[in-house]
């Protein structure tokens, strides 16, 4: 009895099992058959990520989102929205939910699951007509302009309280503060660079407004609300990644933006670098513009060995040096290795070597630095905003800092216009840009050198740590083969390799 009766249980236990299963991704009808998945899908008006043209629904990150969407199985039930917050809210308290161009951020990272990125920001401060400022203004320079417009909860707006803005003038939505901006109501607004250019009339931007400052990049990405299934999730993540690597997101982003660079079309690894010459910097202008330097060489081979290209973006160092600490499959380079850093990244180096000095100018009167004590007594030094040198400083207790400086020529030129007494900078940085100013070594006093340091890439803890891997074992067989010495030398011939 037993034994005839267990083929038929296993068998009904084998049914069930493939019914839940087959119940993961999809719901049933009453009649026993598999329904999609309807996803909630909400944006606001954000030209060119996602607006209304002829009644419809267009955009980067719409086109984007709804093929992936498309592509992972699911039915998508769009609606748009006035106000960011109800939004945002919705997807965060909702059920099968989920949101387009929500920029991800540290304070956001927990709070949904992600996809993307579909599309690339970035987040300045701008200019209507003349003010009397000579621009860019470094962000601390910035917070002492006149009042901002910002957009109410906006990460753009996030960002400058974080940075300890308080000339902020919150509007409830961005048509309001756009109005106001262009009608000379107040003078400045923070902004998406695309979404302002975009939502201007033909022309006005250029005729009439002033960049301030840059200050954040920005990756926007699908948000779900935390009860969506994961696989859903994970094969719009996969089908976003193919479009990448297929350059359909360039195809769909060239459609709304022609103009739009290639290296602020996201990659499936954003790499950031700052203009810090010879180690990476730009030559040329718009669309036109190549990133090159000694250390981009050594990114673009290890790039080349993993099959993949991705493109480098260039911004401020503050920038991105912070960006890898909080967005997934990111890095920076040429990042100084400190003990302060370690723990905030995963490393793949090194790739140079350097050493600091203390500099002024020649013919200063001052004596020769020989110690740190003898470099706080000076009025003020100079280094560039953020650096590890400006780490070394804070750390060692120094309060003559001038860390106004953008980038390593602002900090020089602080240095030659005599606004400070003194530079702390690495050697190849001030032996190149001594050059491109058109001037000789001759014409500074190199006092005592502080530290020796290797420069590596950095990568972001939620990396995959095979990709790392493989990272460092493409650096290592170039060392092996003589690819990195030819780099090496191309750049700094005569000169020791890491």
């Amino acid at each position: 009895m037993n034994r005839k009766f267990f083929p038929w249980s296993m068998t009904l236990f084998l049914l069930s099992f493939l019914c839940i299963l087959s119940s993961c991704e999809n719901d049933n009808d009453n009649k026993g058959n598999a329904v999609k998945t309807t996803i909630n899908l909400t944006g606001i008006e954000f030209t060119p990520n996602c607006y209304s043209d002829s009644g419809k629904m267009v955009g980067i990150d719409y086109d984007i989102a709804t093929a992936a969407l498309q592509q992972a199985g699911v039915n998508v039930d769009f609606k748009t929205t006035n106000v960011w917050e109800e939004g945002y809210n919705a997807t965060v308290n909702g059920k099968n939910r989920a949101m387009i161009t929500v920029g991800y951020s540290a304070d956001r990272k927990d709070q949904f699951k992600w996809a993307g990125p579909t599309s690339q920001g970035l987040y300045g401060i701008f200019c209507n007509g003349e003010s009397g400022y000579t621009f860019p203004l470094s962000i601390e320079a910035s917070k002492q302009i006149g009042n901002i417009a910002v957009v109410r909860n906006w990460l753009e707006t996030k960002a400058l309280e974080d940075l300890g803005f308080n000339n902020l003038v919150y509007y409830d939505t961005y048509e309001a503060a756009l109005k106001d901006f262009m009608n000379g109501t107040i003078k400045f607004i923070s902004s998406d660079f695309y979404h302002l250019l975009s939502s201007l009339p033909t022309g006005y931007f250029m005729a009439n407004v002033m960049t301030v400052t840059r200050y954040q990049s920005v990756y926007y990405y699908i948000a779900f609300s935390k009860d969506v299934d994961d696989a859903i999730v994970a094969k719009c993540q996969s089908a976003i990644e193919t479009m990448i690597k297929n350059k359909k997101t360039v195809e769909i982003t060239r459609r709304y933006f022609s103009i739009m660079p290639d290296d602020y079309i996201p990659g499936t690894i954003q790499l950031f670098t700052e203009a810090t010459p010879p180690l990476s910097y730009v030559v040329g202008t718009s669309t036109n513009r190549t990133i090159e330097g000694s250390s981009v060489d050594v990114v673009n081979e290890i790039q080349r060995r993993t099959g993949y290209m991705n493109k480098i973006n260039v911004t401020t160092w503050v920038d991105a040096y912070s960006t890898p600490q909080y967005l997934p499959n990111s890095a920076v380079f040429t990042t100084a290795r400190t003990a302060e850093r370690e723990n905030k990244f995963q490393w793949v180096g090194p790739i140079n070597k350097d050493e600091t000095y203390i500099y002024t100018l020649a013919g200063s009167g001052i004596d020769t630095i020989r110690t740190l004590e003898q470099a706080k007594a000076l009025q003020s030094i100079a280094t560039p905003n953020e650096w590890f040198t400006h780490e070394f400083l804070r750390n060692n207790n120094f309060t003559n800092i001038v860390a106004t400086a953008i980038t390593s020529q602002d900090a020089l030129d602080q240095l030659i216009n005599g606004d400070v007494q003194a530079l702390y900078m690495t050697s190849l940085d001030m032996t190149w840009l001594v050059k491109q100013n058109g001037k000789s070594m001759s014409d500074f006093t190199r006092h005592m050198k502080v530290s020796d340091y290797e420069g590596y890439i950095a990568f972001s803890l939620t990396t995959p740590k095979t990709l790392v891997q493989q990272w460092q074992r493409n650096l290592d067989a170039m060392k092996e083969d003589g690819t990195f010495e030819t780099i090496s030398n191309k750049w700094f011939e005569g000169t020791p390799m890491p």
